[in-house]
């Protein structure tokens, strides 16, 4: 890699810990003017009166096991938060605030972090419960506040932030978009509101669903997989990118189009064994396609057992996005592995 793509430090008004990297995978947003230091928390002042309580806790219990909590408690823990989190703007005198507002998705519930314009800051990872979710907030809260952020731009000149190697922001097309959104995550994580949320009946259809229609490995003839690949045309490829200090790998269409990025991993091999991994699963074929509320569509490829899902690119609609899977099926089988050090 060349030397502008390794870690250094970025400075902006009052948030020094963010890293900058040559590594990563974007939508502006506008920060607010008043920038939040990292390591500077906003104590939490005497609470304001409980919101209302959430409504149609019943489709809460559908999809969560009787033994973890009551559907008392999860209201009860929503009215906490939501009292927390208003008395933190107050105490703040803040005259901007984001908001946290929660989806069921396919995979698993969400939180989102939005700006005060309603800008997409942040997509969390899928929780398997309502009240996970609720309280990753608290976790993720605490990363803004103590780990450093760290930018990082891919081969093809997207940019994206990643912060505690857990959290992905969105995918930018400029350096100066995706700093401007960390300071808009450091100002906000902090000072938003946390919008009540039960899952509606068609979400939680689609949940389950999803769930009952998993197919298994043993569903799948590896050996004809095997024969397959070893008699196929090569098109298509996986590439394998070294990019700063990491590796990523991309599947791409023989015309160059990305199909899927992947996630960071720290060493070549362990690239290589993410790159079978993906390959496994798509044989398997638990392939979802799921709508997020901002009206964007991606593909949601189950692993295998416990491990994350795969989570596909971004398209404006569905039938993109189901085209891109049939794009993926396709090219598994054909793609030959190439190792980039670019």
């Amino acid at each position: 890699m060349a030397n502008d793509k390794q870690t250094k430090a970025v400075s902006s008004k009052k948030t020094p810990a963010v890293k900058m990297a040559s590594a990563g995978k974007g939508k502006a947003t506008a920060a607010p003017k008043k920038t939040v230091s990292l390591k500077k928390e906003i104590p939490a002042k005497k609470s304001t009166p409980a919101k209302k309580a959430i409504s149609d806790q019943k489709t809460i219990s559908a999809i969560r096991p009787a033994f973890l909590v009551t559907d008392a408690e999860v209201e009860a823990a929503f009215q906490k938060a939501i009292a927390a989190a208003d008395a933190k703007i107050t105490s703040s005198k803040a005259k901007v605030f984001g908001k946290y507002e929660f989806e069921l998705q396919i995979d698993g519930y969400h939180f989102y972090l939005s700006a005060n314009n309603g800008q997409l800051l942040l997509d969390s990872p899928a929780f398997t419960t309502l009240l996970g979710a609720l309280n990753g907030i608290k976790t993720f809260q605490k990363a803004v506040a103590l780990e450093p952020f760290v930018v990082k731009a891919d081969k093809y000149k997207r940019f994206r932030f990643i912060l505690a190697n857990k959290y992905y922001g969105e995918n930018y097309p400029s350096r100066d978009m995706c700093i401007n959104a960390v300071e808009s995550v450091q100002n906000f994580a902090d000072c938003a509101r946390i919008i009540p949320y039960s899952p509606g009946k068609e979400a939680l259809r689609a949940f389950e669903k999803a769930k009952k229609s998993l197919k298994s490995p043993d569903s799948v003839n590896w050996a004809k997989i095997e024969k397959a690949e070893a008699s196929a045309e090569k098109t298509g490829k996986f590439e394998i990118c070294r990019e700063g200090e990491e590796y990523c790998f991309y599947l791409l269409a023989n015309n160059g189009h990305i199909l899927y990025s992947s996630r960071y991993f720290s060493n070549e091999a362990a690239c290589r064994k993410g790159v079978e991994s993906f390959k496994k699963a798509v044989y398997i074929g638990n392939f979802f396609v799921d709508c997020d509320k901002f009206g964007n569509y991606r593909y949601v490829l189950k692993n295998i057992g416990s491990a994350p899902s795969f989570i596909g690119e971004s398209y404006t609609s569905r039938q993109s996005c189901e085209s891109s899977i049939e794009s993926v099926k396709k090219f598994i089988v054909t793609a030959s592995i190439v190792v980039s050090e670019d």
